[in-house]
């Protein structure tokens, strides 16, 4: 294929338009091709349903090129595409990806952090193992805790009035200050008082 390029104007004598000259086109990279296998047709006994097509084999990443994968990874980041990021981190093991660096010498999580890229680095703090889910201890009755409340700066002192496990959803208290009755609250709002 080629694309017309002005080449100048006409020869002095004609008066035909200006000639085109045909540039070469630059090559794109092609999408893969899907290849159609045929069939032989049914016996006359047979039955004529065919069986259902199976999904095509996927490759694992770790097979892949990862000099074509690191670009991707930081272009994800920068772009704040935490699902792209974790499809294309899904098999790469820590040690390859946590080495990697850009031109500017950083890493994959220093780029969320400069980029602000809160999404990608909830992802990769996840995966190298920076973030770890909160666990809750039980509480016992008559136990101190402390409540943080939505839109409050500081904490709220209160007691423990019925003994909940690890993984209760809700802990009935009643507050230190003011006349309020026993509250139910949201277990990740409570924490124990060490003090």
């Amino acid at each position: 294929q080629a694309v017309p390029e002005e080449a100048g104007s006409a020869s002095p004598g004609s008066k035909s338009p200006p000639c085109k000259k045909l540039r070469p086109l630059t090559p794109r990279a092609e999408a893969p091709s899907l290849a159609i296998v045929a069939e032989p047709p049914a016996e006359a006994g047979e039955a004529t349903t065919a069986p259902p097509l199976a999904a095509p084999e996927q490759v694992p990443l770790v097979t892949k090129d990862l000099a074509s994968v690191k670009p991707l990874c930081f272009r994800a980041v920068v772009q704040n595409d935490a699902e792209g990021l974790v499809a294309l981190l899904e098999g790469l093991p820590l040690d390859v990806w946590s080495a990697w660096r850009n031109k500017a010498g950083k890493d994959l999580v220093a780029l969320s952090e400069e980029r602000g890229a809160s999404a990608a680095y909830g992802v990769l703090a996840r995966a190298s193992g920076l973030v770890q889910e909160r666990r809750h201890a039980a509480l016992e009755e008559g136990e101190s805790v402390w409540v943080l409340e939505a839109g409050e700066l500081q904490p709220r002192r209160a007691t423990v009035l019925e003994a909940v496990g690890e993984d209760a959803g809700e802990v009935r208290l009643e507050f230190w200050d003011g006349d309020e009755p026993d509250v139910l609250v949201q277990r990740a709002l409570v924490s124990k008082a060490y003090c």
